[in-house]
């Protein structure tokens, strides 16, 4: 029914391509080579210096850009200084009604349902599992579909058709999808192993 499993070093994405193994390696000239280094020889700046100071201290390097007060944080700027009064306003003016409301409103959580209610909610998912699936059950008594999994046990015979299904499902695919499936199982299980 299924085909046996292949090995993970015959999977054709672990090959090498027919383009890697005749590929040329370049060389780097004297004349590039130089140029090259030259180039990248950059004088490192001078907070990048150790210093001969005898305690720690903290290197604030920021890109060049325009600086603004907003980018520096206030514990870097000196004392007295003008742009610490350009930010102080806006921490200090936050109240939460002057803030946009909320897109979603929090769903308050409603406790309806009685034990009668349960009792049904099992007996229904007990005699017609396909009918009454649990999202059927959750709109009708307005609920979620986890409370329905948490008040109804598991269903074997709902397994068991599933299985079928699968199974008629997978009896159908060609060589390919089949090869392409075990492949992506392969590929999942070397994901865990960290290959």
């Amino acid at each position: 029914m299924f085909a046996p499993r292949r090995p993970l070093l015959s999977l054709p994405f672990l090959l090498p391509s027919w383009g890697e193994q005749g590929t040329v390696v370049g060389r780097r000239y004297q004349s590039t080579y130089r140029r090259t280094k030259q180039r990248l020889r950059v004088k490192p700046d001078a907070s990048f210096r150790p210093s001969n100071l005898p305690h720690d201290e903290i290197v604030f390097n920021p890109p060049s850009s325009a600086p603004t007060a907003f980018h520096t944080p206030s514990i870097f700027l000196p004392e007295g200084d003008k742009r610490k009064t350009l930010t102080d306003h806006v921490s200090n003016n936050i109240i939460p009604e002057n803030l946009a409301p909320a897109t979603t409103k929090p769903q308050e959580k409603v406790y309806h349902l009685t034990k009668e209610d349960v009792e049904e909610i099992r007996k229904l998912r007990v005699e017609d599992p396909i009918t009454w699936s649990k999202y059927k059950l959750a709109r009708r008594y307005q609920c979620s579909a986890y409370f329905i999994n948490m008040v109804c046990r598991t269903i074997p015979q709902k397994y068991e058709i599933q299985k079928k299904v699968l199974d008629a499902v997978t009896s159908r695919w060609g060589a390919k999808r089949r090869m392409a499936r075990e492949d992506r199982k392969l590929r999942k299980e070397a994901w865990a192993r960290d290959e």
